[in-house]
């Protein structure tokens, strides 16, 4: 039997929701499922083209957003409430308006409207994307090599990953932690391009790409619990 896993991204009602899918030769038919701790994975055959499972996506996207929204309502959505984002907090101020919109950002005030969860998460996304592939090019420049393709995951299990090809995968929860957390996280998955392994071997080349990591690395084990509550 042969598998296949890697993880995808869709649009589904103007909003990005990243999947893990998970081939398998043994599968005939297509299987939905979210988890407990909000990750989305597809189980499918494994010759089934990418437009199929879009399609099967699409046309659940009414019960996905649903099953998504539950996930995010275990998280305390207030007036008040504080945020983790880059080693500091924003504090949510809920607004009148129509429901699950980001408004704006006043200093350390994320200003939304109602049922703010998935809003937030969208905004959060967006963030990860220009701020982790700023950090990205800027580690590699720094380096003297190549800025190799990336992409902002979902993952709540690790916060970066290299695939086989050589792109680089980087949980949009890490905007959460601080510039040193990442740029940690950033060049750990560089140094894979070295080492395939956690050898000592690994390990010194990440002491070369990021001096000290060690105590960004505590930091991220310490505080990782908090990322991840939504």
């Amino acid at each position: 039997m042969r598998r296949e896993a890697g993880e995808a991204v869709i649009e589904l009602a103007g909003r990005s929701v990243g999947y893990l899918l998970k081939r398998s030769s043994a599968r005939r038919t297509l299987a939905l499922r979210v988890t407990d701790s909000g990750g989305v994975q597809v189980n499918a055959p494994l010759a089934l083209s990418h437009g199929h499972i879009e399609a099967f996506l699409l046309r659940h996207a009414g019960w996905l957003t649903e099953q998504l929204a539950r996930r995010a309502v275990a998280h305390t959505w207030q007036s008040g409430v504080e945020l983790p984002y880059l080693g500091g907090v924003l504090r949510l101020e809920i607004h009148e308006g129509s429901a699950g919109q980001v408004l704006d950002r006043e200093g350390d005030c994320l200003n939304c409207t109602a049922e703010p969860a998935l809003a937030v998460m969208a905004w959060y996304r967006r963030q990860a994307l220009e701020l982790l592939g700023s950090r990205l090019a800027a580690l590699c420049r720094g380096q003297g090599r190549i800025e190799p393709p990336w992409r902002v995951s979902n993952a709540r299990t690790r916060w970066g990953s290299l695939s086989p090809k050589g792109e680089v995968g980087l949980s949009w929860r890490l905007v959460k932690a601080s510039p040193a957390e990442i740029d940690y996280v950033i060049c750990h998955e560089l140094a894979h391009f070295r080492r395939r392994d956690h050898s000592a071997a690994f390990w010194r080349e990440v002491e070369r790409l990021c001096p000290g990591y060690a105590s960004a690395r505590a930091r991220l084990r310490e505080n990782g619990h908090r990322y991840l509550e939504f």
